[in-house]
């Protein structure tokens, strides 16, 4: 019987990394609220500019979303694919002169695997348990950077904000205290940098901001607002060390 149990102990500790499930999830960056359907399903009954699906089977689903807007409403349908063990993150984007919507991928972030709990033995162990301190991993940083992600119309009015002052030392304290508690796309960035008077500041600020920015991989979006390119390669540099 004992021998029995120990390889079904081992086949229940494995199970939580065998089915470790894929992520989807669909935000609206100008803050439209929206419905979304998968494989026929509705999975939000209330329109919310952000959806989330945990335990999803990897592979190819269909999707469709439904936005609802004060002149129109706009539908789309169409496949995605969930790698396996991946989140993969989508943004809606509505395209009013096209009368269409657009889903476009912005991410794939690899999940942790789950803790394996290894079971106590029956005695005692060798030198008395003393606990790890905590330790602060930045790596899976990008699992919550999209957190608070500000939509178009808080970019707007950020702009306009700094537009409205002469200094450019305030104009880079408002920029700074919109980002502490939020992330923004990098397109938006783009926007925002336009908004100082010197390169010098939008080389600051843009250092500042890289670690609020929800897709890293479009970084390279802000350089086309420097005239130098020493500025773009200080940038380089700055972002390859914090990667």
């Amino acid at each position: 019987m004992r021998k029995l149990l120990l390889p079904l102990l081992l086949v229940l500790l494995a199970m939580p990394v065998l089915v470790q499930a894929s992520v989807l999830t669909f935000r609206a960056p100008a803050g439209e609220p929206f419905y979304l359907k998968l494989d026929g399903k509705l999975v939000n009954h209330k329109a919310s500019n952000f959806v989330r699906v945990d335990h999803l089977r990897p592979g190819k689903h269909y999707v469709e979303v439904k936005v609802r807007t004060r002149h129109r409403d706009y539908q789309l349908g169409t496949n995605v694919y969930v790698r396996h063990g991946f989140e993969t993150n989508y943004g809606v984007d509505v395209v009013e002169r096209k009368g269409k919507l657009k889903l476009r991928l912005l991410s794939e972030v690899p999940l942790l695997p789950p803790p394996v709990i290894v079971p106590r033995v029956p005695y005692p162990p060798a030198e008395p348990y003393r606990p790890a301190p905590p330790r602060y991993d930045d790596r899976y940083d990008s699992r919550d950077r999209c957190d608070y992600l500000m939509s178009r119309q808080d970019v707007d009015r950020l702009a306009d904000a700094m537009k409205s002052r002469s200094f450019e030392s305030t104009k880079l304290t408002i920029a700074r205290e919109a980002l502490r508690n939020n992330s923004i796309l990098a397109e938006d960035l783009k926007y925002i940098l336009q908004q100082f008077d010197y390169e010098s500041t939008r080389v600051e600020f843009a250092k500042y901001a890289y670690d609020y920015v929800c897709d890293h991989e479009r970084f390279y979006y802000v350089y086309d607002i420097f005239k130098f390119d020493s500025s773009v390669r200080e940038l380089e540099e700055y972002t390859s060390r914090r990667r």
